[in-house]
């Protein structure tokens, strides 16, 4: 996508709310194509983000060329973990978002096994990706040290 010029803030780039946004779109994404699509989620079963960690590593700015790219850490039991790398049109990273999501109910909002399919597209995807070299920024804590803008 093309970062539009409503998405910046002051500083002349895209506002931080933006890259949450843009990471939730690429989990949903990756989500519909696991087999957690809207169908699905009618039938009273999705993911709930129980958590998120962004790291804000260049600036994104109105007009440039971004997308994102998602790597599954892990996918076993009700647990998804993954890894969404936001890059430039030149291949340059320009943020990462790590997330873990818990597979729930719908109908009891507490956490649930996914259906069979999901579990078994999740497990393959994983294994799959296990065999990727793994991004830096993996795991990371808010406070420790990392060279931004450099």
């Amino acid at each position: 996508m093309i970062v539009p010029v409503d998405w910046t803030d002051y500083n002349h780039h895209m506002n931080e709310a933006r890259y949450l946004e843009i990471f939730s779109k690429a989990t949903d994404r990756f989500m519909e194509l696991m087999g957690c699509d809207q169908a699905y989620i009618a039938n009273g079963g999705s993911y709930f983000t129980a958590e998120t960690h962004i790291r804000h590593l260049d600036e994104a700015r109105a007009g440039q060329a971004i997308h994102v790219e998602t790597l599954c850490l892990s996918g076993a039991g009700k647990k998804m973990h993954i890894f969404n790398t936001l890059f430039d049109a030149e291949g340059e990273v320009l943020a990462t978002g790590e997330q873990m999501l818990i597979h729930v109910s719908l109908q009891t909002r507490r956490a649930s096994d996914p259906a069979p399919l999901i579990a078994e597209n999740l497990a393959k995807v994983a294994k799959l990706h296990a065999k990727l070299p793994r991004p830096d920024g993996i795991g990371r804590a808010v406070g420790q040290s990392v060279s931004v803008m450099g």
